[in-house]
């Protein structure tokens, strides 16, 4: 039988410019949201060639999960995450992965994230979320939502991860330095997007004007983790915490610990990745449950039904779970990742040479319609129900990444997020004053900030 023909041109805006290509489809500030809508056009495979970069696309769910085989395709750095690098090179997050120093670290944090200590992580996070409350209760009703959930996924990390407060729902001795750090991370986050998806010429000209600022921000982050570990190192505990593991638990395959110079490295992992990413998750769900009074009440009689918030009961807010689901299906902080031919690829027909990079856009791929039927751009938490997920075998579904690089904490970010929902729900009454929910792009998806306006409820 004679071999399908498979095709090398692939799909491209129309009006392609000779040598600058397809520059005038390009949106500079939301670049993804953008090819989102290009492949509903183009199709589930398509291209851009812009001043020279070619980039492939894989939108449709079916060509995104042949795209996760591991034995065909390999993970691959490229634009924001990699300039991570410039200052947490050897983080679990962009090291590379035949890099002996990853392995090591994934082996020794895995088992922090286990459900013993989840466990005991759980009255960390408690104490965060009265404080959210408090703060809430004690305020005039409208919520700088953006603010709000920053500093809680921030302190959460500190206080679960380094048994340490951040000050940042109050005034205490960490509380400057900690805004600082989380104001040049965020920072950092923005400049790192931006310098991802810069252009030829512009974009080196563009990181030179900055080089100034990056470094001043590498300083200010670079030395608030060396102060946790220095003020560990100086008073050891014997806290079940992230940071004591980085500093004595031993690899079980090279019976050595981590070097000293990476635990920094890891630290800066946490916050960053932690912080950014539920802050976003947090932030998107709060806005559909206060703009859906139906699905506040369901959430909130299923939160007062568990009678209270240890950790058996947020483990068992199954509708809660659903509800963050969704809006990781619709809005995953992590919008795609690069994915890398390690031999010739048949991709829709299409040929991918080996070595050839795509960008897997889960966002697109995450509301296919051919895989989560013709509602798959509908909020809708009920789909995430198993006799739902049922009907839906081939639905593509990856916020957390693929494969052994996907994210080490996602167990920790949704009872995290599940338990600061609840108590929230358990307090107070949510709407917003009707702005829709909108998207900008800074290295993670996440909302534009917006105000959300909340009642003490009477009989919490």
């Amino acid at each position: 039988m004679t071999p399908p023909l498979i095709r090398r041109d692939l799909p491209h805006p129309h009006r392609r410019v000779p040598l600058l290509g397809d520059i005038t489809h390009l949106d500079r500030y939301r670049p993804i949201q953008n090819e989102v809508a290009l492949a509903a056009s183009l199709g589930p495979i398509f291209e851009r060639r812009v001043l020279g970069l070619h980039f492939i696309y894989v939108a449709g769910a079916r060509l995104a999960t042949q795209c996760l085989d591991e034995q065909h395709w390999a993970r691959s750095l490229y634009g924001p995450v990699l300039e991570f690098q410039r200052f947490m090179p050897d983080s679990l997050f962009v090291v590379d992965s035949d890099n002996p120093l990853w392995g090591q670290a994934r082996r020794i944090l895995t088992p922090a994230f286990a459900q013993k200590a989840m466990r005991s992580y759980h009255r960390a996070m408690q104490s965060v979320a009265d404080d959210l409350v408090a703060e809430w209760s004690a305020g005039d009703g409208v919520i700088d939502t953006h603010s709000a959930m920053t500093r809680a996924a921030g302190e959460v990390i500190g206080r679960a991860g380094f048994t340490r407060d951040l000050g940042l729902f109050h005034d205490a001795p960490d509380s400057a330095d900690s805004q600082a750090f989380i104001d040049s991370l965020g920072d950092l986050l923005r400049m790192a997007s931006d310098a991802g998806l810069a252009l030829p010429i512009i974009g080196p000209l563009r990181r030179r004007i900055l080089e100034p600022s990056v470094r001043r921000n590498v300083e200010v982050i670079h030395s608030f983790a060396d102060r946790i570990i220095a003020e560990r190192k100086a008073h050891p505990t014997d806290d079940e915490d992230l940071l004591n593991l980085m500093l004595t638990a031993i690899d079980p395959e090279t019976g050595r610990r981590l070097p000293s110079d990476n635990v920094r490295e890891q630290v800066l992992t946490f916050m960053a990745g932690g912080y950014e990413t539920t802050a976003a998750l947090l932030e998107s769900v709060l806005h559909y449950i206060a703009a859906d009074q139906e699905l506040q009440e369901r959430l909130r009689t299923e939160v007062l039904a568990r009678g209270g918030f240890d950790y058996h009961a947020v483990t068992g807010m199954r509708l809660i779970r659903h509800t963050l689901n969704e809006c990781l299906r619709l809005w995953p902080p992590a919008p795609g990742y690069f994915r890398r031919a390690r031999t010739d690829q048949d991709l829709g027909g299409y040929r991918i040479p080996a070595g050839q990079m795509v960008f897997v856009l889960a966002l697109a791929a995450q509301r296919g319609k051919d895989v989560w039927g013709p509602d798959a751009d509908i909020f809708d938490p009920s789909r995430f129900e198993p006799d739902r997920l049922r009907s839906h075998p081939d639905r593509f579904f990856e916020p957390w990444g693929t494969g052994p690089r996907s994210c080490i904490g996602r167990q920790f970010a949704l009872h995290e997020a599940t338990l600061l929902i609840a108590r929230i729900l358990s307090a107070f009454e949510l709407s917003t004053d009707g702005t829709p929910l909108i998207m900008r792009e800074r290295g993670t998806l996440r909302p534009e900030p917006y105000q959300l306006k909340v009642i003490l409820r009477s009989n919490r």
